[in-house]
């Protein structure tokens, strides 16, 4: 196919590739995400909608696979609690040495959606590097983060809601809401090819923008993503620069109420105790859960939110054992393997109330996790994506912004991520073992989608933010 086609001609420039993404925050049990949905057209924007001649540039039927097997299936699911370990354990870092009482808090499916449009552009070592990080093939992650993204839509994981006609009986997943798009710069240098924006609208779900990358797509991008992330993420590009041709983007939004919300006489005031023995007042949320979980670095419970498909789990650090150190020594399989219950255990339970906003710029993290040669201006190779005239397209920059808002209620959190392109029953039991779990001092935590097994947040949290 001829490349460009569906691309609007303009100015020219070197290249760069953006990538930019948004994550969640905490809110009241709603049984939709008001705003959420996936349709972009009741959106006021300047920039040229592509997606449907970008869908139509390619065919494309789902592979027949069973959802269930391929979100639950040991390789894509070891390689997400890589993935959030990784991210967890060099963000948290990173961020402690500019400040030792500094939170930490991404979305790993975020991020992966980020990085998957840009995985589906690469080749060569950039290829290569990028899908060490993914620990997927193309196929593979694009298989994996399609399904999830049509279980989203459908509620269905077994495959009988994937024919396009729309929610399966018992429902789409309201609770979490997700969005990908691409935005190209108009300019004649840029040519980008229509295989690779059909894969991304068809495979990806993702959404294709033509724009002139001046004030008016600034504007466009943020009102993007202050829609997908249900306004809870209303800035994330400030600037374009001039090299910039395509910014890949995921937002991510999530509000769920707590199966058991904390009544009134459950929240009392406690005092939260920093790493370096300085102390805050809290509102300190008290209830008993039927989960707990634990290894040699951590204690911890597990909360649910309505109808358990999302949970919440609390990671506290075991005494003597400092957050930093527990968190380093939290690989991918450990945490997966942290994550299961402990027979015949429950826990009195400890949740501080906070709100969190979080902001990264994420070069440096995926450096440190291989990926070099997709910021190389000459050396990097995304010739799938496209071509320009000015120089090979390369990675300029990696934006991710989360926000989070855990209360009596539930929870409300939102991400997103752009990459920025420049060119029987059972016998009786024992009484069961009851193990206290405070929040009081630094801790970890995660929201996972209990259905699939799945990571969608990660924080660390050094200090309780002040309202």
């Amino acid at each position: 196919m001829p490349a460009n086609r569906l691309v609007a001609p303009a100015l020219s420039r070197r290249s760069m590739v953006e990538l930019a993404a948004l994550l969640g925050a905490a809110a009241l049990a709603p049984t939709t995400l008001a705003g959420c949905d996936n349709a972009d057209d009741a959106l006021a924007l300047t920039a040229t909608d592509l997606t449907a001649p970008a869908r139509e540039a390619a065919p494309f039927s789902i592979n027949g696979e069973d959802p269930y097997a391929v979100l639950t299936g040991e390789q894509a699911r070891s390689a997400s609690y890589a993935l959030t370990s990784n991210l967890l354990r060099i963000c948290s870092q990173a961020d402690r040495t500019k400040d030792e009482r500094a939170n930490t808090f991404i979305s790993p499916l975020s991020i992966l959606f980020a990085l998957a449009l840009a995985q589906n552009g690469a080749a060569g070592t950039t290829l290569n590097e990028l899908a060490a990080v993914t620990s997927l093939s193309t196929d593979e992650l694009n298989s994996y983060l399609g399904t999830y993204a049509r279980y989203l839509e459908t509620g269905d994981l077994w495959g009988a809601g994937f024919d396009g006609l729309g929610d399966s009986e018992d429902g789409a997943t309201t609770s979490l809401h997700l969005a990908n798009s691409i935005w190209i710069r108009e300019t004649n240098s840029l040519k980008v090819s229509d295989d690779y924006l059909a894969t991304c609208a068809n495979e990806l779900d993702a959404s294709v923008f033509s724009a002139s990358f001046d004030a008016t797509t600034i504007g466009d991008i943020n009102t993007w993503v202050d829609k997908h992330t249900n306004h809870m993420i209303e800035q994330l590009i400030s600037e374009i620069p001039d090299t910039a041709r395509l910014y890949l983007i995921n937002a991510l939004a999530f509000e769920d109420a707590w199966e058991e919300p904390y009544e009134e006489a459950s929240v009392e005031d406690a005092i939260f105790t920093c790493e370096d023995g300085g102390t805050q007042t809290v509102r300190m949320m008290y209830s008993y859960e039927n989960t707990y979980v634990e290894n040699e670095q951590f204690q911890g419970f597990v909360k649910p939110y309505a109808d358990y498909r999302y949970t919440f789990v609390g990671l506290l650090p075991r005494e003597g054992v400092s957050l930093t150190d527990a968190v380093v020594a939290l690989d991918g399989p450990g945490l997966e393997a942290l994550l299961h219950p402990v027979v015949n255990a429950e826990v009195n339970a400890g949740l501080p109330k906070f709100k969190l906003e979080y902001q990264v710029e994420f070069t440096d993290t995926l450096r440190a996790l291989g990926v070099n040669m997709a910021f190389d201006p000459e050396l990097a190779d995304f010739t799938p994506m496209g071509t320009d005239e000015n120089g090979p397209l390369y990675i300029g920059q990696v934006l991710h912004k989360t926000f989070i808002d855990v209360n009596e209620e539930g929870t409300r959190a939102a991400a997103a991520t752009s990459i920025g392109m420049e060119a029987g029953a059972s016998a009786p039991m024992d009484e069961p073992v009851i193990y206290n779990v405070i929040l009081d001092r630094p801790f970890a935590y995660l929201i996972i989608d209990n259905h699939v097994g799945l990571p969608v947040f990660a924080g660390t949290m050094l200090a309780i933010p002040e309202a």
